[in-house]
């Protein structure tokens, strides 16, 4: 039996020296990247959740083990006992790491707690405040459009905001086409129903719902495409025209929910090159890159709610806003970088 304490004793040391040196890294991380909601979550109670998983690996390791000349009921009676203290050690680790955390990061967690009941109540009295800095645009999208458009020309838009962005362009040739690829598009024909723009939608195998060489320039808004269908779809001295968010925008935000960085990137050169494999020319490509300045929770808010509805879900993006908030009281504002670029390219047979 003393054997059992002593075995018992060693693992837990084991456990415990393993579970605070990654303790410490993740510790470091969180630092340095502002998760107030990790500092949030070490104020949890303790509650141990890990049986079936110390069962699988403590049985795993004891078949590993290679003790062999036993009975089968000493065999199973050592595993049973090895299986116990696996679990009983790694329950003690798990409540001493969590003693430790508290003691560890106790400033940070009640920096955490009070952040987290600020938010709540701003979250209750939520209203519109559009007040924020945005850096200079390189560029406007309708002027680069207008260079190239022709009141004769077919034109197609393609864009997954309700046809707002078609809807604010002015003397629009006869023969326009606003194409919203996802979605219901009743809204839409509503919306133009007293302007002479047809609206449509992909086909149910995912094509432009035009005929080939039918196309003199399509415009793609913020939205995905099949470059094989735009090369299809246009005549042949085409434009095609793309306005697109780049990898680094908003990348403060995807940071807190992509585990690890993107690999490569999508920006004017990238693009250019996937059209430039299918045989296009480009006339033109810039990248802007910028930021948004926010002062209050408010005005990141009423920003989401106009251009990202999803992102305006403080309950879901917890995180981030608590993050934002802790930026905000800190050095009075929320910077998040921008990243948008267009590319002009031509059809050329």
């Amino acid at each position: 039996m003393e054997y059992l304490f002593v075995l018992l004793l060693m693992f837990i040391v084991m456990l415990f020296v393993m579970q605070i040196f990654f303790f410490e890294m993740a510790r470091r991380k969180m630092k340095r990247i502002k998760n107030v909601n990790w500092f949030l979550s070490l104020n949890r109670p303790f509650a141990y959740t890990r049986v079936k998983y110390m069962i699988f690996v403590c049985v795993l390791c004891y078949l590993f083990s290679g003790i062999g000349n036993l009975s089968m009921v000493e065999w199973l009676l050592y595993m049973v006992l090895f299986v116990a203290i696996g679990i009983v050690a790694d329950a003690i680790v798990q409540y001493l790491t969590m003693q430790y955390s508290k003691i560890r990061c106790r400033k940070e967690i009640q920096e955490a707690v009070l952040l987290e009941n600020e938010l709540l109540e701003l979250t209750q009295t939520m209203y519109d405040d559009e007040e924020y800095e945005i850096s200079p645009l390189q560029y406007n999208e309708t002027q680069i459009l207008k260079q190239y458009l022709q009141p004769q020309d077919h034109l197609a838009i393609m864009s997954i905001d309700q046809g707002t962005y078609a809807d604010s362009l002015d003397s629009l040739p006869e023969a326009t086409f606003v194409v919203e690829p996802y979605g219901d598009i009743n809204p839409v024909k509503e919306k133009f129903a007293e302007k002479q723009v047809k609206v449509t939608q992909l086909t149910p195998s995912g094509q432009l719902p035009f005929k080939d060489n039918k196309m003199d320039i399509i415009m793609c808004e913020y939205c995905n495409y099949d470059k094989f269908e735009i090369e299809r779809t246009l005549k042949n001295q085409g434009y095609f025209i793309v306005n697109q968010k780049g990898t680094t925008d908003l990348k403060e935000f995807y940071q807190f929910y992509l585990p690890f960085s993107m690999k490569g990137s999508w920006d004017s050169y990238a693009c250019s090159t996937t059209l430039q494999d299918i045989g296009m020319k480009v006339i033109d490509k810039i990248d802007d890159y910028g930021t948004l300045r926010f002062h209050t929770i408010q005005s990141i808010h009423t920003y989401f709610k106009k251009f990202a509805p999803d992102f305006a879900n403080i309950n879901k993006y917890k995180v981030f806003y608590l993050n934002a908030l802790k930026d905000i009281k800190e050095k009075s504002f929320c910077e998040l970088s921008t990243h948008r670029f267009y590319v002009v390219a031509q059809k050329n047979i």
